[in-house]
């Protein structure tokens, strides 16, 4: 049965270990196992990396019935919720005595009131400290160290160490009463996701009050949450202050255990994922397409197993919906692949795809997006000496630099972002070759336009001062075109001694008519599609000419010139369109714009004509009766421009 998402909850014990990591919590639930103590322990990795889930399996392992640790579980983020932060570290404090407490009184021989006499007292004597240090918080606007201000009198000192040593004597002797029991592990989780602030100061919590013999902490927290978190203190990390950050850190860890991401087996993860999700057909999802896929994953998501859940379903989501809207559109596995590239990149790179969003022909970026992002422009020598790197050699990989450099994880990854754009115009441009894809979106600026358009599904917005077209179905939206311009076009083109017919079966990314020309009546591809952008909507019709002269001079300039091409006036045709172009472009310069290029197939050259028609609201657009004739007329005439692009002399 195929499932439709990936849950983003830690794994438990019995779940598969899909990433590979079994040895190294074995090895860490035996180290903990004949561990002396007192120790902490710190399970670091960056947010989504596992560590709740590693901290689950090894409960598993140490805590329960038959086995020699009691567990205490304790939440951060819970305790943290509508509360201040001295409320939050009071009731953490509270918390974790009070599930101590709960696993003492299940030995009905050992006395816990003197204990709960004690912690009453203690947290008595640091209430008045506490809502002292809220209220000036609330009244001057700056966070103390709670922690000096709760042990700074003798009184609150007194109580701790009783408090403390009540703790150490309980924990002793319920250890002492049952031999097959080594003591407590402490699991303090989500400690990240606090403000890195109180986090640290409940670090300092936990050692003052909890360091205690017979008991194991094992924290999920982040080198850089405490760096973060001592800032107030220490000020900003530099190499001078490093060994300060450094020192406390080792002061309250005494084992940090890294999780090992770079050992994760992500590839098996993504794959086996995607066949359970069945967003490829399993005839497609071939060595050479699972080979992209995980290219695209090293390059963008990397090991972090939340972010590829979260591309996992997002994926899986906009395959839903694409059925949902029409469930006969068949979405080729050159688009699936595609959509995953800029998936990745929506969730890796949001300010790269911020940039795609507004220009997705990403490999004509030039001033016009450095402008509109305000980038920092390059120094001449950076230039020169990127002239020499394959990934930096071009305008628009510069640009991509210069975005790149707004942001220092952006500027450490420069060089596979760059690897991971030109990975897809590779793919864009193989795909345009194949004989089969003459009728669909094949351009590059096409391709990831259509790619965008069903990732903005998924996509964080924060522009709220930009007007942007809504996304559209393009399927329902050109059939709604046929129905309007059919038979207006085809009349049309009669007019004209124009040949115009539709054979189209299903309209799915393309509205396709037929142009017939010469003796031989060969058909030559119109085709019709609609992309959102930035601030309009783009109405794009192409036209294009396979096999219009040969390509045995390696250009299309030096292949007008030959033989073959001069005795068919290649040349002269070809200069008749460019001029007959240039007046479209002329009388309609705000609504239209014309482009022309070629391509190599087969040992011949391709010669591809466009119109971009442009327009706020598309729905609104082919509503007025005024607009498709308008619509219609300027097919007419671009057809007029081209209609002596065609092979050879027919």
């Amino acid at each position: 049965m195929n499932i439709s998402s990936i849950i983003d909850v830690p794994k438990i014990a019995s779940d598969k270990d899909q990433l590979g990591i079994l040895n190294y919590q074995k090895g860490l639930s035996n180290f903990i196992k004949n561990a002396q103590t007192p120790l902490t322990i710190a399970i670091q990795g960056e947010w989504g990396s596992g560590k709740t889930s590693l901290m689950n399996s090894v409960r598993y392992d140490l805590c329960g019935q038959g086995k020699p640790f009691y567990d205490i579980w304790i939440n951060t983020w819970e305790y943290s919720l509508l509360n201040d932060e001295y409320t939050t570290m009071t009731q953490i404090i509270k918390g974790i005595i009070v599930h101590v407490v709960n696993v003492l009184e299940k030995d009905k021989n050992q006395n816990v009131e003197n204990l709960k006499r004690k912690a009453a007292s203690f947290f008595g004597s640091v209430a008045k400290t506490a809502t002292k240090a809220a209220a000036n918080y609330a009244t001057a606007g700056l966070a103390g160290d709670l922690t000096d201000q709760l042990f700074d009198k003798s009184e609150n000192q007194s109580s701790l160490r009783e408090l403390h040593s009540e703790l150490q004597n309980q924990i002793n002797q319920c250890v002492d009463n049952d031999d097959s029991i080594n003591g407590f592990l402490f699991f303090i989780d989500d400690l990240d996701r606090i403000n890195p602030p109180v986090a640290v100061q409940i670090l300092e919590l936990l050692k003052n009050i909890f360091d205690l013999e017979n008991c194991i902490f094992i924290l999920a927290i982040d080198y850089e949450v405490v760096v973060k978190g001592l800032e107030p203190k220490f000020g900003k990390k530099t190499q001078e202050n490093e060994r300060e950050f450094r020192s406390f850190f080792e002061k309250i860890i005494q084992l940090p255990f890294s999780m090992p991401i770079g050992q994760y087996r992500v590839n098996d993860l993504i794959i086996d994922n995607l066949k359970e999700l069945a967003y490829f057909n399993e005839e497609d999802f071939t060595p050479e397409v699972q080979e992209a896929v995980v290219e695209f994953n090293t390059l963008t998501v990397g090991s972090n197993p939340r972010s590829i859940k979260r591309l996992l379903n997002s994926l899986s989501l906009v395959k839903n919906i694409s059925q949902s809207v029409d469930d006969n559109l068949e979405t080729t596995t050159f688009e699936q692949l595609i959509n995953i590239g800029v998936f990745s990149i929506q969730i890796s790179y949001p300010l790269v795809y911020k940039a795609l969003e507004r220009y997705p022909e990403f490999d004509q970026w030039d001033d016009e997006l450095a402008e509109s992002f305000k980038l920092k422009p390059l120094e001449s020598s950076t230039i020169e000496q990127f002239k020499k790197n394959q990934y930096f050699d071009e305008e628009w990989e510069l640009v991509l630099y210069r975005i790149c450099q707004r942001d220092l994880f952006l500027s450490n990854r420069a060089m596979q972002i760059s690897r991971l754009l030109n990975k897809l115009k590779d793919l864009i441009s193989e795909n345009a070759g194949k004989e089969e894809n003459k009728s669909q979106d094949v351009s590059l600026k096409d391709v990831m336009s259509n790619a965008i358009q069903v990732a903005a599904v998924t996509s964080y917005s924060d522009t709220t001062d930009e007007s942007v077209p809504s996304e559209i179905h393009k399927s329902n939206f050109l059939k709604s075109l046929k129905r309007k311009i059919g038979k207006k076009l085809i009349e049309g083109g009669k007019d004209r001694d124009i040949e115009i017919v539709y054979e189209q079966k299903r309209v799915q990314s393309n509205l396709t008519y037929q142009i017939i020309k010469g003796v031989h009546n060969f058909k030559y591809r119109l085709d019709i599609s609609i992309h959102p952008e930035a601030k309009n909507y783009r109405l794009t019709t192409h036209y294009t000419c396979w096999y219009y002269i040969k390509n045995d001079a390696g250009s299309f300039e030096k292949n007008l010139d030959l033989p073959a091409s001069v005795e068919i006036n290649a040349r002269e045709r070809f200069q008749t369109m460019k001029e007959r172009l240039a007046k479209l472009d002329q009388d309609f310069p705000i609504e239209l714009k014309t482009h022309y290029w070629d391509t190599v197939n087969d040992r011949h050259s391709t010669l591809h004509v466009s119109m971009d028609l442009f327009f706020p609201n598309a729905w609104v657009f082919i509503d007025n009766e005024e607009n498709i004739d308008r619509y219609v007329n300027y097919l007419l005439e671009f057809l007029e421009a081209t209609r002596l692009i065609k092979i050879g002399n027919d």
